[in-house]
C-alpha cells in the first residue's frame, strides 16, 4: 500500500494510535474519524496486514524501574 492510498480515516487511526494506542479504543477513534467502530477495527487489521502498523511497544522509564 502506498502512502497516497491512505485516506483521512487511515491517517486519523494512525495518529490516534501513535498518541496512545493502549488507552484508545476503536470506538474513540471512530468518533474522531466520523465512522463506525467496526470500520476502524477493519482498517486497523488492514493496516497491520499491509505492515503500515508494524507493532505496538511499551515506552519504559528505566530509572523508575530500577
Amino acid at each position: 500500500m502506498a502512502n497516497e492510498d491512505l485516506d483521512e480515516v487511515d491517517r486519523t487511526i494512525l495518529y490516534a494510535l501513535q498518541e496512545d494506542a493502549r488507552n484508545t479504543s476503536s470506538g474513540d477513534i471512530a468518533e474522531r474519524a466520523g465512522t463506525s467502530d467496526s470500520t476502524v477495527r477493519k482498517r486497523i487489521n488492514r493496516l497491520e496486514s499491509d505492515r503500515i502498523i508494524k507493532g505496538y511497544s511499551a515506552e519504559i522509564d528505566y530509572q523508575q524501574s530500577g
